[in-house]
């Protein structure tokens, strides 16, 4: 072999390594400016924001755990939580404005009542520090079509027939966006902005300082606080 062709094959097998090391170095770049933009975007969060994505996104159920649970005793203006049966906390809390009926329908922004799944953990809220949402799906289509008859069960109809079944919080919100003069109730939180009157839409407010706290506690759950039970008594 010639000295000339030596040196040729060198040089094809250094470009060669030269191009796999361009590859991967881009390769980490383009991670790396993914992993920086979705540190932005859940404000530091990255776990929790990438799991709510994934359930929007798939549209994806909640499902129960039983490690923690909370119950709302709304004529006492009282939430606890338990862990594993143990009372462990209790705060004061303000309810909807409209009275300590349960709710029915979406105009009567009443605080409900039953047993519901926390859907999300949320590190932001326009009403404080921060928000559970709770997936109240199955009673609402219950109390929708209680409210417009063999017409609202049509509705609900014709959006499964194009959609799948409407069974998750996520399909709710996509059902009132196409149906906007008849909504489905939801959107009842767990948030803060003050527990000293009712003055909430229907959802429990507590006092900025112990919604933080109960959502440090719930966040010990074996799913981050997602499928925590909530049960609202009158």
């Amino acid at each position: 072999m010639s000295v000339t062709h030596e040196r040729s094959t060198v040089s094809r097998q250094t470009k060669k390594r030269l191009l796999k090391l361009g590859c991967l170095a881009a390769a980490c770049l383009l991670v790396l400016s993914f992993w920086i933009v979705l540190y932005k975007v859940s404000d530091g969060h990255v776990v929790d924001y990438t799991i709510w994505r994934w359930m929007v996104t798939f549209k994806r159920p909640v499902q129960r755990v039983d490690d923690y649970r909370i119950v709302v005793i709304k004529s006492e203006r009282r939430l606890n939580v338990y862990h594993h049966e143990e009372q462990i906390a209790e705060y004061p809390i303000a309810l909807s404005r409209y009275g300590l009926a349960p709710r029915a329908v979406w105009e009567d922004s009443l605080t409900p009542e039953g047993e519901f799944l926390i859907a999300s953990m949320q590190y932001k809220s326009i009403f404080g520090p921060r928000q559970m949402l709770l997936d109240t799906t199955e009673q609402s289509l219950r109390d929708y079509v209680a409210q417009y008859g063999q017409t609202g069960a049509a509705r609900i109809a014709v959006w499964e027939t194009e959609h799948g079944t409407l069974d998750t919080i996520w399909e709710v919100y996509d059902f009132n966006e196409a149906n906007q003069t008849y909504w489905i109730w939801n959107d009842i939180l767990i948030h803060g902005g003050g527990a000293h009157s009712d003055w909430t839409l229907g959802c429990i407010a507590l006092d900025n300082e112990d919604v933080v706290e109960l959502f440090d506690i719930l966040h010990r759950s074996e799913k981050r606080g997602l499928g925590i039970a909530v049960e609202i008594r009158p």
